[in-house]
């Protein structure tokens, strides 16, 4: 059972996600905190095992996210943002942080999500693509995504070029996607890297 701090200036995503965390099984604690200073303080006396900062208000300080993830394990970091921001992947790739939840879901979703993240799963990957793509595609998007060609990708895996190609092929069609560069975007949206 894990320990959780939120952080959040608005009142109400605070105290929501609270309830909505207390209600939890795998939650052992709840802290909440609406002031940065009252933040870092608490990271260092609560000492809570995950950490979720609402970012989906826009009332966080610029500098709050960099001094969060110099202060505190960014794998321990749950953002509260929106499926629009055009950041997730800047706050996954620069500063580490994999663990999102949406504002726009269904509480049930963001409880399965948060479910997930304390036990030890990426908090990236949507539900609705857990079924779309095979193990092997998740393999090929990842290498894919880490910049290595298809020869170097079939080498890895022994399989051969072609069938690298066909998976790219086939995972352009199932994501509806049209290049590589956009399934290397994919790849960092949904946390295979």
């Amino acid at each position: 059972m894990a320990c959780v701090l939120i952080y959040s200036r608005g009142t109400l995503i605070r105290e929501s996600m609270a309830k909505m965390l207390q209600e939890m099984r795998s939650v052992k604690e709840v802290y909440t905190v609406a002031d940065p200073h009252e933040l870092h303080e608490s990271l260092k006396t609560k000492k809570p095992d995950f950490v979720i900062a609402d970012i989906y208000s826009r009332n966080y300080g610029n500098d709050l996210l960099d001094s969060l993830v110099t202060t505190y394990s960014s794998e321990r970091i749950i953002l509260h943002t929106t499926r629009e921001n055009k950041h997730i992947n800047y706050y996954n790739s620069i500063l580490g942080i994999c663990h999102f939840v949406y504002a726009e879901d269904e509480s049930d979703l963001i409880k399965r999500g948060i479910d997930k993240i304390l036990a030890g799963l990426n908090g990236l990957i949507p539900d609705n693509y857990s079924g779309i793509l095979t193990n092997r595609e998740c393999e090929v998007l990842r290498l894919i995504a880490l910049g290595k060609t298809s020869k170097e990708i079939a080498e890895q895996l022994c399989i051969s070029k072609n069938t690298v190609d066909t998976h790219r092929n086939k995972m352009l069609q199932k994501l509806n996607i049209a290049n590589s560069a956009s399934l290397v975007q994919f790849a960092y949206n949904t946390g295979l890297i």
